[in-house]
């Protein structure tokens, strides 16, 4: 692979997802609301512990929860397979790049304006922080944020698995919504009703949980904002008594780097070596 075709198909798949006007709504909407958490936040009281910037981060959680991965998902299952419907996928690869340079530059291409969004409403809040005289927790609101872009590479990554193996976009889309369904509406609820059904211990009841990208990014989000892990409940105790908070998070930042990796890879192999678009 070149680096320089990479980076010309990752600067036109950016200046893309740019102008698409959905991605724009998308951006827009997340920075109002964004500030209007930060607005309506309480200005003097602490939540769990955390005060300053890491009581607006810890607000922001269910806010990246609901967009980021939605986002994420979609952008990815129609990256491909949009293309693909529309015969210029096949147009792209006749001129000389490989098709390893195609799905590695559409990765990055795609990636860079998530982070681009998160980035701007991170920054937005961060800046009313400042404007309120808020103090304390910026390194912990920094990471928020970067945990934010692993949470959407990693899912940028499922949703490249279901456009590799969509025919048409509409399709792709489809699956992307169920798995936003999956992973952010039925996470919590699938996994108490799991434990509830085939009577499952902590031990079990947190490996379940680092099944699911959305809970891990919660998991530590908390546990980087918040000193009380008691907040996680049962899991979240059993989980730093047995490894440690630091332990913790190194497992969980594990974990999301192997939700990045491996659907990638099976995607990027799976492309590379199919030859419907060849032919």
């Amino acid at each position: 692979m070149e680096i320089r075709n990479i980076l010309i198909l990752a600067g036109k798949e950016t200046r893309e997802s740019l102008k698409n006007r959905w991605f724009v709504l998308y951006t827009v909407s997340f920075c109002v609301l964004a500030v209007l958490i930060l607005s309506i936040a309480p200005g003097r009281s602490e939540i769990a512990g955390i005060s300053g910037y890491g009581r607006t981060a810890a607000s922001l959680i269910n806010l990246v929860l609901l967009f980021v991965p939605l986002i994420a998902l979609i952008t990815g299952s129609i990256s491909i397979s949009g293309e693909r419907e529309n015969g210029t996928l096949q147009y792209l690869l006749s001129h000389p790049v490989t098709k390893a340079e195609v799905f590695v530059g559409k990765f990055f291409g795609m990636l860079v304006p998530i982070c681009f969004s998160i980035s701007l409403g991170f920054g937005l809040a961060g800046i009313g922080v400042a404007l309120r005289g808020g103090s304390g927790d910026a390194p912990e609101f920094v990471l928020t944020a970067l945990l934010s872009g692993l949470l959407a590479a990693s899912l940028l990554s499922v949703g490249l698995v279901v456009s590799v193996f969509s025919k048409r976009a509409s399709k792709a889309i489809g699956v992307a919504v169920f798995l936003w369904l999956f992973f952010i509406v039925l996470g919590d609820l699938g996994i108490m009703g799991s434990a509830v059904a085939m009577d499952l211990g902590i031990k079990q009841v947190f490996a379940l949980a680092l099944l699911n990208p959305a809970e891990v990014f919660k998991i530590a989000s908390v546990l980087v904002l918040s000193p009380r892990f008691e907040i996680l409940g049962p899991v979240g105790v059993y989980a730093v008594r047995t490894f440690g908070r630091e332990g913790v998070i190194f497992i969980l930042l594990s974990v999301m780097a192997l939700w990045t990796i491996i659907p990638f890879a099976y995607a990027f192999i799976t492309f590379s070596i199919s030859r419907r678009e060849e032919s």
